[in-house]
Formats: structure tokens, C-alpha cells, sequence
């Protein structure tokens, strides 16, 4: 077994944060920190946006991180390079904010919800010597990319994600004050790219007239202050009332931090008929996976990057073949430019395209859902058996350190 004692790695993420990029810091961060006889992990921690700092991983990794900034100081006061003692870097965030840090960097990132990662990205990944994304169709977003005739020729590799739920969760308090039976979940910020008023308002569409049909929304805007709660509720709230006045169907509004454990409860199957989504894209669909791992039916786009995670090997009773199939309901789209007013500088620019959910489709399969249950819970528990054998912590944090071997060894 090769030591690496002597070798040093440096992190540059958002780890203390609540987010997608900052899960996939810790995810990195723990695999190297876990590794046997692994090289020393020095982390930089940046704030990712305004998401809410989680003062539990801020205890998690405090001293680390205090480690790495006494480091950096040190290094400055001996005029030492950066880039002559760490051994390589690997950097999770937006490619439009990699840079040049070591002589072996590594970008890590979910790329872009689009069909297209921006023109804009192609020099910054050129710039990196390996790209670790979550999804293949987060690949396919980079290799899509032109600039100039430019394409991106850094390898990329897929690294996702692994079930972090254990096996039995305990009951969220809040599902004791939910009077309707047949209930959907979706966990989202609110945000132009999850599409969460067009799902609201189909899904109220098609309940409008039942009173035991109810969605759970745990939902926010920028983090999970109490302004940020008042803004989300009143964004819903009026949206409402102007459009569904006479509703008979629930809406739950949920807004604010909740432990780990508290969020790994909310995919309860026993109180959650299935899982939404009417996203235009995904780089991976962290709560889509946390519902597939609890065994609950996905209604999703059938596009982006949580389609790597909704197919499964299912063999045919009759024949005896194993085909993969798809064992989630499938909602169709249109695949068409991002609106303007959705534009981000640097990373959803005016070429960028993605997918438009289709409302008569999402419409149609909360409806086979409710009236059909029993097929579509035996295609999630068939998901979920083969997603928690192949999405283990062992398997993913070997891929990262395999990544390691091949950089340092």
C-alpha cells in the first residue's frame, strides 16, 4: 500500500455551507481525509452565495480549516510557492472560477443544468489537468462546449454522489399536523431554474378539487433566515390566491434549518406518496437521489443529470433477459433557450438551452401515481435495491482516491 504520508493536498470549497457544491465538498474532503495512509488534507473554505452556514460543519471542520489558513500564512512569511508544496488542488466550484493554484489542478463541479456549458468556460477547464463531475450528462454539458472553434480536451471523469440515509429514520414531528393521505414532497430552493410555481400550479391543477391531496414543500429563496421565510411565504402565498382561490388541495410550506437527520426524515414512504420535480435541469438531483434511496416514486423531467441514478437492470420473467429500465415516471419536455430574465453573467448566458417541463405530462403521471400506486412502489423499491448497491460510500470515496493514486503516487 502506498503512503503518502509526506504528500499534501489542498481543497478549495465550501464546506460549512448548506448546498449541492458544498455536499460535494465534504463528500471530497471526507474521502481524502478517510483515506489509509493518505497525504494531508488542507482545506479553504469560501462561502458559497448567501446559503446558510451549518453550524455543525463548521464544528466538523474548524480546525482543519484553521489549520490550512496558519499554513498559508506560514508560507507567506518564508516566501515559499504555493504551488512547489502542495502536491495538487482540487477546486469545487463553477468552472468560471477555476484558476491556476498548483501544478496539477483539478476542477470539481456539477457544471451547468443546460444542454451547453457557456463559451466562457472552455479556457478555464483547458486550464485544469482533470474534471471530476457528479453526472454524465454534466460531462456532456463540458464536451458540448465551443469557443471559438475550442473545445474542452482536459479529461473528465464521473465521480456522483453515495446514499448518506441510514436504514431506519425517525418520524418528522411536522408530518403529525399533515391531514391529507395522499402527498407529494419536492425539496427545492426557489429558484428560476427549479420551476417550482409551474409545478405548484399544475399540481394544484390537477388536485384543485380533492382535499386529501397535499404537497410538501421544503423550500427557500437564498438561506433559511426568518426574512428569507417571509419572502417564500409570501411569494407563494399570493401566487395563490390570485390563481387557485378556491383551492381544495394543500400546500405545506416548510422553510428553515433542520439537522441532517431532520431532512433524512422527511423521505418517509409511509407518508409521502411520491417525490416531484419539474426542474429544467439537474447537474445530479440530490433530493431526487435521497428519494430514490427511501424507496419513494420519482415524477421527474426525463432529462439532466438525475437520469444516471433512475434506471435499473430489470429482468423479464418471461424470457429471462435483463434489460435496464427506467423506474420512474417519465415526464416529457421540450428542449428550448433559456429565458432572458433567467440569464446568469458567467454562467446561464443567452446560448444556453434546457428542458421545459411539459404540464400535461407532469399532470398525467401524478394522476397514474395516485390511481396505480402499488406498480409504480414496486419500481422504486426495484430502484432503490440497486441504487444502494451501487452508490455505496466505499465505492465513491474509492473513486476519489483512486484519483489521488494517479495524481500523487
Amino acid at each position: 500500500m502506498t503512503n503518502f504520508a509526506n504528500k499534501k493536498v489542498l481543497i478549495i470549497g465550501s464546506f460549512c455551507n448548506i448546498s449541492g457544491y458544498s455536499l460535494h465538498s465534504r463528500t471530497l474532503a471526507d474521502s481524502l481525509i478517510n483515506m489509509e495512509n493518505g497525504p494531508e488534507v488542507f482545506l479553504i473554505d469560501l462561502q458559497w452565495a448567501e446559503a446558510t452556514r451549518s453550524p455543525a460543519y463548521v464544528s466538523r471542520y474548524k480546525d482543519r480549516i484553521a489549520h490550512t489558513q496558519q499554513f498559508m500564512k506560514f508560507l507567506q512569511s518564508t516566501n515559499a510557492k504555493v504551488n512547489e508544496v502542495f502536491d495538487c488542488c482540487f477546486q469545487v466550484r463553477p468552472p468560471n472560477e477555476w484558476q491556476r493554484v498548483t501544478g496539477y489542478d483539478v476542477g470539481v463541479t456539477a457544471a451547468l443544468e443546460t444542454v451547453t456549458a457557456p463559451k466562457e468556460w472552455v479556457d478555464n477547464c483547458n486550464m485544469m489537468k482533470k474534471i471530476l463531475v457528479v453526472s454524465t450528462h454534466a460531462k456532456q454539458n463540458l464536451l458540448n462546449a465551443v469557443c471559438h472553434g475550442r473545445k474542452i480536451l482536459t479529461p473528465i471523469e464521473v465521480v456522483p454522489f453515495y446514499n448518506t440515509l441510514p436504514e431506519s429514520k425517525e418520524k418528522f414531528c411536522g408530518y403529525e399536523n399533515i391531514s391529507t393521505t395522499k402527498n407529494f414532497l419536492c425539496v427545492s430552493q426557489l429558484a428560476p431554474r427549479k420551476n417550482l410555481h409551474n409545478m405548484v400550479a399544475w399540481f394544484i391543477e390537477e388536485f384543485k378539487d380533492d382535499a386529501d391531496a397535499g404537497l410538501i414543500l421544503k423550500t427557500y429563496i437564498k438561506n433559511n433566515s426568518v426574512m428569507d421565510r417571509q419572502l417564500t411565504y409570501e411569494s407563494f402565498n399570493k401566487f395563490i390566491e390570485v390563481n387557485f382561490p378556491e383551492k381544495k388541495c394543500k400546500i405545506y410550506l416548510l422553510h428553515g434549518g433542520l439537522s441532517d437527520s431532520e431532512i433524512e426524515s422527511l423521505y418517509d414512504k409511509e407518508t409521502i406518496t411520491g417525490y416531484v420535480s419539474a426542474a429544467h435541469g439537474e447537474g445530479f438531483g440530490i433530493p431526487i437521489f435521497n428519494a430514490v434511496c427511501s424507496g419513494i416514486p420519482v415524477i421527474a423531467p426525463a432529462w439532466s443529470g438525475h437520469l444516471d441514478f433512475l434506471s435499473a437492470p430489470v429482468k423479464n420473467e418471461t424470457s429471462g433477459k435483463v434489460k435496464t429500465k427506467n423506474l420512474f415516471l417519465k415526464t416529457s419536455y421540450d428542449i428550448k433557450k433559456v429565458e432572458k430574465g433567467h440569464l446568469m453573467p458567467g454562467l446561464i448566458t443567452e446560448d444556453c438551452e434546457w428542458c421545459y417541463p411539459i404540464a400535461k405530462s407532469f399532470k398525467k403521471n401524478l394522476r397514474s401515481l395516485v390511481s396505480s400506486p402499488k406498480s409504480h412502489e414496486k419500481n422504486a423499491e426495484t430502484l432503490k435495491e440497486h441504487i444502494l448497491e451501487t452508490y455505496t460510500k466505499e465505492k465513491i470515496e474509492g473513486l476519489y482516491q483512486e484519483v489521488v493514486n494517479s495524481i500523487i503516487c
